[in-house]
């Protein structure tokens, strides 16, 4: 089973803070160099400007009745933060930044608002003007990944990319992120592949992660076989003879579910029925447009895949358009040949 970091259960917006406050502090305790790259990013500052930090979660240093969700600080600088799903209350940002400047022990001082999108920008410009001394900056969730993510070795700290990885899927969960358009998930076919391929239709148990990918490609024998653009997800099994449907997820604005998809699901299920007697148990079922096959990319490493493994349109395929086809996508994989450092 895949190792969660990030605790799913909550307090809402209680626990969107306490995760970011620990995938600052997993990043330090995995290398202090870095986690500097990223806080000198935010803050514009120079090297010299950063010391030791300190992690405190529900920092009440800042003044009566003025609580952010969490704060780093040392002797040269403090950054805090308020996380929010939705708007935010700027009346409480100004009562944080207001007690910010009172604090002389810091010579850098930055707040965050951290929310799903940037629509308090105008907001924000404000109180840039109103609070000197004070950098203040709007993140989303998905800048703070990219923040983090821009500062790794793709190909050395495999380690904190599993914490990164599972950081964003437990935002996509909570909606406060959505990277599904950029997101090819591999995912493990074995003697399947020749069932997904005819029928359009992928299966896989319901405790695996279904979020945060629109492209799905199909591993077996060392090599990624197939790919096909998700058009929608749904979790079923079988019980008492019937089939029950749970959770749908769709990726066209077509948002009900066919007789065709009803098709595809029944026979996913009698497929697993006869390979692994597993019916009922509830599976996602990804129903694509279709399984392009892809002719040249493979897994150049040692070993073979271990569940699943995701890639970047933009990082690792170099398409930036927001609408592409499958096969612009195979093209590109066919292309660069595979992954991973070969094992010669």
């Amino acid at each position: 089973m895949k190792r969660q970091f990030f605790q799913r259960y909550h307090g809402r917006e209680n626990t969107h803070s306490s995760n970011a406050l620990m995938l600052f502090q997993m990043l330090y305790y995995f290398s202090p160099r870095k986690f500097y790259e990223v806080i000198k990013g935010l803050f514009e500052a120079q090297d010299s400007d950063l010391l030791m930090p300190d992690f405190n979660p529900q920092d009440t240093t800042n003044g009566k009745g003025s609580i952010p969700d969490f704060a780093i600080q040392q002797s040269s600088f403090k950054l805090i933060v308020e996380a929010k799903e939705g708007g935010f209350d700027i009346d409480q940002i100004e009562r944080h930044l207001d007690n910010l400047v009172k604090q002389a022990d810091y010579k850098l001082k930055l707040l965050i608002a951290l929310s799903p999108s940037n629509t308090i920008q105008g907001e924000i410009d404000g109180l840039c003007k109103k609070y000197k001394g004070v950098h203040i900056k709007h993140k989303t969730y998905m800048d703070l990944y990219t923040e983090i993510y821009e500062v790794l070795d793709k190909q050395r700290d495999f380690e904190f990319l599993d914490v990164l990885n599972d950081y964003v899927e437990y935002c996509e969960h909570e909606n406060l992120i959505d990277y599904s358009d950029d997101t090819v998930m591999v995912r493990l076919a074995g003697d399947t592949l020749e069932f997904n391929m005819k029928n359009g239709i992928y299966y896989d148990g319901a405790n695996n992660n279904a979020y945060g990918f629109k492209y799905l490609a199909l591993y077996k024998d060392k090599r990624v076989q197939a790919l096909g653009k998700i058009i929608k997800v749904i979790e079923a099994h079988e019980g008492n003879g019937e089939i029950v449907y749970g959770e749908t997820r769709y990726y066209t604005d077509n948002k009900y579910m066919s007789e065709s998809d009803k098709i595809k699901i029944q026979s996913a299920i009698e497929d697993r029925k006869s390979r692994y007697g597993n019916e009922g148990y509830p599976h996602w079922h990804y129903i694509v447009d279709e399984f392009v096959k892809v002719q040249n990319f493979e897994k150049k490493s040692k070993g073979g895949l271990y569940g699943k493994k995701k890639f970047s349109l933009k990082n690792d395929f170099g398409i930036t358009n927001k609408v592409c086809s499958i096969y612009e996508i195979v093209d590109k994989m066919n292309k660069l040949g595979g992954w991973g450092k070969s094992e010669e």
